[in-house]
């Protein structure tokens, strides 16, 4: 940090951060004592977040707590444990619902309170500035110190993060600020404890070792700046500072007290600046000087539809609907629960819900004070939104992106730098639920971002598989190759073995027979020398055989028996057919075979088959018949016949002198 931007911070210089709105404070409960409620019947501990990667649960149904104990062992650096907020039995864990605006349900832990509110013994750190910051880091992590101020991140994870890696912490601030209308919890917290802060801010910079504490304090909580002026001393810088909503928000409050603007995209103990709500501060102290787990804190109840409005210590897990009977809710037909206060708050879908670490407020309004919502209309695109937007975003941009589906464009406009800070939608003429929308689409946004990032784990998860598949496979491969090359090996030897005992024995049982074989061997190898220079050995060489006489007149005998046999029946064939041609002709036979112009295969007649179907007789055609129009090898000796018959009837010289009619079929003229 440069000498001049540190000499106007401890001169006392004021910045002005971008945008904010001045609403209603509605801070009545200021002047309202701390009030610790009594012990409810039923504590409901919410699991999210205490659990991890590795977690554990350490009770069951039935067990018997006390308050302080550790329920859960936390998963990952990002966790805390979680400590029973009251001595009695475990009844259940199950499925519950959680304060969200959606009603999500989550997994809790139920106890049922005996009434005697017995503590673990406590376990505070003598002389804790003799302790080195790793230490004192370990024992407000198992402690379950978390953000009190609303965004419930783990103080542990953030003081180391501040001096990880050899980094200095040049700023240390307090945060009083406590914009958030209604909300008195801090105000009145620095007006009964501003010693016991103090003591947590010593520890903090005995962790940190900050050049700069700053403790910074709205100018409408003039009693708290009293206070803590009174308790400081020189130990802090108490800076009192404008009324402007909000800023109580990190980014904002550092712009206002240091004037550094911190980007969006780092982290602020990137910067060297770490920031701290006042009751965090406050139960680190607890945690260290007193040996006290995070069990409690203040919750201010307030609203026009109770009879008794105030500040709350109540224990974490008890329900709203109990601190609201406690304050006489006298309800509307129509009554709205807001926990965490007008602006930044949300209305509770059930009464029936535990308060957590997180919780700050719990707002009961009447139609008054906090009128209905109306119906929103369109945007007319005024720019105011964008005008007190502290973050610099352009709100309707990402609401029209939001609303119309386009996620990549709403992240493009910045929507995870919205702090949700309500300012957008305090100003907005249309009375859009702009903040709500913002929400639901950041949600949607992690669940892509979580989607893409499991989708990606998966891939590498596949990627991995087979790349060992592939190993696997090339292993099994070079094991069967070099069992298939033993196998081979083992019978390659064998068989040698085999065929020189088999040698040795042939060779020793029969010596005659070994010289044979070397002979016909020798007499092979002749003969193949001798084809290939074109001559034969005289000697050497076997001779070709001779023919047998015998043989070839058997041979020649058989093959004039069937030349004889052949010639036998073609005669025989050759009679037959001409004894068929020679039958004498009758009327009514049919015409010879030399007239019939008949299939090649008929003709011969080479079967007694076809014989008989050549020398069949033709049917007598009918006179009446109908003449086919095309008729394939008529028979000759009828139609010479009708031609006959036809003459004699025109013949001019007949013997009678009748009158012969002609067939139907031959007339000239038919009756009509």
């Amino acid at each position: 940090m440069a000498a001049a931007q540190l000499a106007k911070i401890l001169h006392g210089k004021i910045w002005r951060f971008f945008g904010g709105i001045k609403p209603a404070e509605l801070k009545s409960t200021s002047a309202a004592p701390i009030e610790e409620l009594p012990i409810p019947t039923l504590i409901t501990l919410p699991l999210e977040r205490h659990l991890g990667p590795g977690s554990e649960i350490l009770v069951k149904v039935g067990d018997k707590v006390k308050a302080g104990q550790v329920l859960t062992i936390p998963g990952g650096k990002r966790n805390v444990p979680l400590h029973a907020s009251t001595s009695g039995t475990i009844v259940a864990i199950n499925e519950q619902v959680l304060p969200h605006p959606s009603g999500f349900t989550g997994r809790c832990i139920t106890i049922k309170s005996d009434g005697l509110d017995e503590h673990m013994p406590p376990s505070p750190i003598e002389n804790w500035q003799e302790k080195s910051a790793t230490e004192l880091l370990e024992r407000i992590r198992f402690f379950g110190i978390e953000g009190l101020g609303g965004a419930q991140f783990q103080t542990a994870a953030k003081l180391s993060s501040a001096i990880a890696d050899g980094r200095a912490c040049n700023i240390f601030i307090v945060n009083g600020a406590e914009c958030e209308p209604v909300a008195t919890c801090d105000d009145r917290l620095m007006q009964e404890k501003a010693a016991d802060i103090m003591q947590g801010v010593a520890i903090i910079k005995h962790i940190l070792q900050p050049k700069v504490v700053i403790i910074a304090i709205e100018d409408n909580k003039p009693q708290a700046i009293a206070a803590m002026q009174k308790a400081a001393g020189n130990e802090a810088l108490v800076r009192v500072i404008p009324t402007l909503y909000p800023s109580g928000a990190a980014r904002n409050l550092i712009k206002i007290v240091t004037g550094i603007e911190i980007p969006y995209a780092a982290h602020t103990s990137d910067c060297g600046i770490v920031v701290d709500n006042v009751e965090t501060v406050f139960a680190v102290k607890q945690a260290i000087i007193d040996g006290l787990p995070l069990i409690k804190r203040v919750v201010t109840v307030a609203g026009g539809s109770l009879k008794q409005q105030g500040n709350a210590l109540v224990r974490l897990g008890t329900s709203v609907r109990f601190v609201l009977n406690h304050y006489h809710l006298n309800p509307e037909r129509r009554q709205r629960i807001i926990l965490g206060g007008p602006l930044m708050g949300f209305t509770l879908p059930t009464i029936d819900v535990p308060l957590t670490k997180s919780a700050t407020c719990v707002f009961a309004p009447t139609s008054k004070e906090v009128p209905p919502e109306d119906e929103p209309v369109n945007c007319i695109r005024c720019g105011r939104c964008a005008r007190v937007c502290p973050s610099r975003l352009v709100p309707y941009q990402m609401y029209a992106y939001s609303k119309a589906g386009d996620h990549e464009k709403a992240a493009k406009c910045g929507i995870a730098d919205c702090t949700e800070c309500g300012c957008c939608a305090y100003v907005c003429p249309s009375r859009i639920r702009l903040t709500g929308q913002f929400r639901k689409e950041k949600a949607i946004q992690y669940l892509l971002k979580e989607n893409a990032w499991r989708n990606e784990k998966a891939r590498e998860r596949m990627r991995i598989h087979q790349e060992r598949e592939q190993e696997a496979a090339r292993l099994r491969e070079e094991k069967k190759r070099a069992a298939l090359a033993r196998i081979k090996a083992q019978q390659t030897l064998q068989a040698g073995k085999g065929a020189s005992a088999t040698a040795t024995v042939a060779g020793a049982a029969d010596p005659e027979l070994a010289k044979k074989r070397a002979a016909a061997l020798a007499a092979a190898q002749a003969r193949r020398a001798a084809m290939a220079q074109g001559k034969v050995a005289a000697t050497g060489v076997a001779a070709a055989p001779t023919p047998d006489p015998e043989l070839a007149q058997r041979r020649a005998a058989a093959l004039a028996a069937a030349k004889a046999r052949r010639e036998a029946k073609a005669q025989a064939q050759a009679q037959a057919v001409a004894s068929t041609t020679e039958q004498a002709v009758t009327p009514n036979a049919p015409a010879p075979m030399a007239a019939l112009n008949l299939p090649r295969n008929l003709r011969r007649g080479d079967s007694p088959k076809q014989a008989s179907i050549i020398s069949a007789p033709w049917p007598e055609p009918q006179v009446n018949a109908r003449t086919p129009n095309k008729v394939e090898n008529p028979p000759t000796r009828e139609i010479e016949v009708s031609k006959a018959r036809y003459h004699s009837i025109l013949a001019p010289g007949s013997n009678d002198n009748s009158v012969h009619k002609l067939p139907q079929n031959l007339s000239k003229t038919r009756n009509k």
